[in-house]
């Protein structure tokens, strides 16, 4: 997977999560990655009015994943009011001791 763009890797996660069930139909997945993307790559909308959504970040890292990057997607969640996020890496996460 490192060799995929990072926006690549974005519409790949999006897909997946579209095929393991998230959202009704491919309309209901937005990407938003890119510069000024206040830390949410994508939007799944879960009901045909999209009142409920899940929020994904998706990161093509080769360094493991810690928790200011966790907290940054946690800031951006409740930026949006959000009840629902996803944190998806390439890579592992640091673990604390």
């Amino acid at each position: 997977m490192p060799a995929k763009s990072p926006n690549r890797f974005e519409v790949i996660v999006l897909d997946v999560l579209h095929r393991l069930g998230y959202g009704a139909s491919r309309n209901d997945l937005q990407r938003v990655g890119g510069s000024g993307d206040a830390g949410i790559d994508g939007i799944i909308s879960l009901d045909k009015l999209g009142l409920e959504k899940v929020y994904v970040q998706a990161k093509r890292w080769q360094n493991t994943v810690g928790r200011p990057e966790l907290q940054a997607f946690y800031g951006a969640l409740a930026g949006q009011k959000a009840k629902r996020g996803v944190f998806i890496t390439t890579s592992g996460s640091r673990r604390r001791r």
